[in-house]
């Protein structure tokens, strides 16, 4: 998941793209607030934050956004994908809360889960929230211990999951849109993620992209695919886009 080959840098642009394995990414540093390193992810758009050299893993992660309708005529069997998560850039771990956007045979579902590893087959699943509901995803990390949650604030519907890791490394906090691996996102228009509170081993607290870490762009490419958009200061949203 973890393994990228470095392609090229764009001359004169401070950009470096790189394209990874089936996963999310693997990290490349960028200054706060710029565009820098864009990283090829197969089944992801979004940003994550990353460790400067010597600098403290993560802890937690969170966001809060409206859950998209998907439109099933374009995409009849197609799954998007709205999550957070520590690790899965750089490393093979990953513990993330999402919310699934599902076309089957054009009829649209809407599915809460989480993603624990070493479970690394499909996620786990939860509630059904319904579109335009306002939820809350959450990944904190005391040490080994995960606690994964997401609260529905409009239905009142969560879960919350106790799980313990002892070799999972917290290397970077994301929040993305996407698809499952070898899936094709479903058309959800768009999501606005906003609220996105990063905090680092060393008790530092801010957005995605902050003077005490490095943040990574990720694209997807293919067709369709999802687009994020831009990370305006403080660093706390952005929306990502439904492309065919």
């Amino acid at each position: 998941m973890g393994r990228l080959a470095r392609l090229t840098a764009v001359a004169g642009a401070a950009v470096a793209v790189a394209v990874v394995a089936p996963g999310l990414a693997a990290a490349s540093p960028v200054a706060p607030g710029t565009l820098g390193i864009i990283v090829v992810s197969p089944i992801a758009s979004g940003y994550a934050a990353v460790p400067k050299p010597g600098g403290a893993d993560f802890n937690h992660v969170q966001s809060a956004y409206q859950v998209p309708a998907v439109n099933c005529t374009m995409t009849p069997n197609g799954i998007a994908q709205t999550r957070d998560g520590l690790d899965g850039i750089g490393d093979d771990t990953v513990e993330r809360v999402g919310i699934s956007e599902a076309c089957k045979n054009g009829a649209p579902s809407y599915t809460a889960w989480y993603q624990m590893f070493p479970a690394m087959g499909s996620p786990a699943l939860t509630f059904h929230p319904s579109p335009g509901d306002n939820v809350t995803p959450s990944a904190p990390a005391a040490g080994d211990a995960y606690t994964l949650s997401i609260q529905d604030l409009t239905s009142g519907m969560r879960f919350t999951v106790n799980k313990s890791c002892p070799g999972c490394l917290n290397s970077s906090a994301q929040v993305t849109a996407g698809s499952p691996p070898g899936k094709a996102p479903a058309d959800f228009t768009s999501v606005h993620f906003t609220g996105i509170v990063v905090t680092d081993g060393a008790g530092v607290s801010g957005g995605l992209s902050n003077p005490a870490w490095h943040t990574d762009k990720l694209i997807q490419p293919g067709s369709p695919h999802t687009v994020a958009g831009a990370l305006p200061a403080p660093y706390s949203a952005f929306t990502d886009t439904w492309a065919p």
